[in-house]
């Protein structure tokens, strides 16, 4: 690594330093270890604090420093500085690329087609259905999908990329030492395993709330385009449209429900770009430029799915008759028959019944 690259790992280490700070101590001390002259520099003190400088200067051993290098390489992270020909091109185009991104996984997947797909923590049954059916179509593309292991949309989005055997990416708020939220730390495993995580922050920095927002333009950066699925008014979700949008990438935004307050974010979103409506997953592939291959599709039947279809097979069923035979709880079989439903394989009748598509 250059000089350089150096000091843009040892600036990492400190949380407190805003991205500007970052930029303008770069800058000062390009071509120059800057661990050996910020103590001594008199233009620094137009840039840090005192509290921050003498912070600073309590970690410019170059013994402490090989440490913790020699740290994150042991713990399979790369650091791919934006002087890195691997650093991804799109990142690199918008207004604050990181400095660094740290990694772990398939760092390949950096420069490969990407979408983002995210929306609300909390999840309703239709934002579930939507999700994977469209991220089971990305994948099926060959389209990387990006998120952030955020609760909810982000966490379907990147179990069904895994499930599909798809590409993922996720993207953390803080360092890859600190997965939040914490349940998804066995899901981060998984990614790393043939997928990738990675965060613009040292792996020791700990999550604080600002960093998410400033997360998601990360996102968008490395995306072609973002899919909202699911959002409420107040969604993080919407950042990640905003960035999308200044940075001159596509948005696509799923309509919901007009009274469901977890689509308020979505409807806005097309309200406000009429453009962004996605109705189904063909027609936003198209609009990136994929185009449908002529041949039959191979449906891939959940064993869990064909007591259903049985039941149904000759004649309709209601749902709660359906409910009754199979001892299944409302809320999973819903999911179910939405799932379904969307493959083709059943069709919706009124007084919510349903009747197999192939006698139909």
């Amino acid at each position: 690594m250059t000089i350089d690259d150096n000091n843009i790992i040892w600036l990492d280490l400190f949380s407190f330093l805003s991205y500007s700070k970052k930029a303008k101590l770069l800058e000062l001390f390009r071509g120059k270890n800057i661990r050996e002259h910020i103590a001594k520099s008199q233009e620094v003190k137009d840039i840090l604090t005192d509290h921050d400088l003498n912070q600073m200067c309590l970690l410019t051993s170059d013994v402490y420093f090989s440490r913790q290098i020699e740290k994150f390489k042991a713990d399979g992270i790369e650091m791919i500085t934006i002087n890195d020909p691997r650093y991804p091109y799109l990142l690199k185009q918008i207004y604050d690329p990181p400095f660094c991104l740290y990694c772990k996984g398939n760092v390949d997947l950096l420069n490969t087609y990407c979408v983002g797909v995210v929306g609300s923590r909390k999840i309703t049954e239709y934002g579930t259905v939507v999700t994977k059916e469209y991220v089971k179509a990305l994948c099926e593309n060959n389209i990387t999908v990006v998120s952030g292991l955020a609760a909810g949309i982000d966490t379907v989005a990147h179990k069904t990329a895994l499930d599909a055997g798809g590409n993922t990416i996720a993207v953390l708020a803080g360092g890859l030492y600190h997965i939040y939220p914490s349940f998804n730390t066995n899901l981060a495993k998984l990614i790393t395993e043939n997928n990738l995580i990675l965060s613009e922050n040292s792996p020791d920095i700990r999550p604080l709330t600002y960093f998410f927002p400033i997360r998601n333009r990360i996102i968008a950066g490395l995306s072609k385009a973002v899919l909202l699925t699911e959002a409420g008014k107040k969604s993080g979700a919407l950042h990640t449209k905003n960035y999308a949008l200044d940075n001159n990438r596509e948005v696509f935004a799923v309509p919901g429900r007009i009274n469901s307050p977890m689509s308020e974010g979505t409807n806005a979103v097309i309200k406000e770009l009429q453009g962004a409506i996605t109705l189904s997953p063909k027609d936003m592939l198209e609009s990136l430029g994929f185009k449908e291959e002529k041949k039959e599709k191979s449906i891939q039947i959940d064993i869990t799915d064909q007591p259903i279809l049985d039941f149904i097979k000759s004649e309709k069923k209601t749902f709660q008759e359906i409910s009754d035979h199979l001892n299944m709880p409302a809320s999973e079989l819903n999911i179910k028959l939405m799932e379904l439903e969307m493959e083709g394989l059943i069709e919706k009748l009124p007084n919510n019944s349903y009747i197999s598509a192939s006698i139909n």
